[in-house]
């Protein structure tokens, strides 16, 4: 049983031979232990996902808490975004939770891209139209086993080789789904023109770049179900 307000490294706990499971209780509240309990004796399944990677020894994150000034040279390259590039496997990735159930994935639906939403004048903070939704991601989610749970599948896009160099893909989404045993549920994500676009340094606005977007939904960063492509 862990409360933390962030990844632990757990490589030595989990080598002792009487740690079977762990229970990653985040930050306790006033019902801590009812909550724990109803987890621990089975009457109600757990669905939490992880914040933030959980890595086997602290120098693969690749960053260190600074001093002073901080010139931030990672970039985007954050957590699950620098294992992903790096090819590092994490202990436990980011978005990674077990439960009491499974579930399945399937009838990944992608919508045209539509770039021609609203207004594209420049207005303090960016361009008008960077908000509006210009593309949809929908996908079913299953509940194959014998108890009632709920799934949080994730949406991530990778951005097309015409943008600068960037993660392989990023957290664009993601929602919870209650579902009973042997039910279905659709998971419908909305796609911002923002969420498509990367910060052109030079000239000091969002830019949407041309080509293939890649599309992964799935249970983790690292357990990714459905993919697709968005042009």
């Amino acid at each position: 049983m862990i409360h933390s307000v962030g990844p632990v490294i757990l490589e030595t706990i989990l080598a002792l031979p009487n740690v079977v499971a762990v229970v990653w209780a985040g930050i306790p509240g006033q019902e801590s232990g009812n909550g724990l309990v109803d987890v621990l004796y089975g009457s109600t399944s757990p669905s939490g996902k992880l914040p933030y990677t959980i890595a086997k020894a602290a120098t693969d994150y690749g960053t260190s808490i600074q001093s002073g000034d901080d010139s931030f040279s990672e970039g985007l390259y954050i957590d699950y975004r620098h294992f992903d590039n790096a090819g590092i496997a994490p202990r436990y990735e980011f978005g990674f939770g077990l439960s009491y159930t499974t579930f399945s994935y399937s009838g990944l639906t992608i919508s045209s891209l539509s770039t021609s939403t609203g207004s594209s004048a420049t207005v303090p903070g960016g361009i008008s139209n960077l908000y509006d939704v210009v593309a949809t991601v929908s996908a079913t989610i299953t509940n194959n086993g014998t108890v009632t749970g709920a799934e949080v599948p994730q949406l991530y896009i990778g951005l097309p080789s015409s943008a600068p160099a960037s993660p392989p893909k990023q957290l664009r989404g993601f929602s919870k789904l209650s579902l009973a045993a042997g039910s279905s549920g659709t998971v419908s994500f909305n796609l911002r023109r923002k969420d498509l676009s990367y910060w052109d340094e030079t000239n000091k606005k969002w830019v949407l770049p041309s080509g293939s977007f890649n599309v992964s939904v799935g249970a983790s960063s690292r357990d990714i179900r459905l993919t697709g492509t968005l042009s």
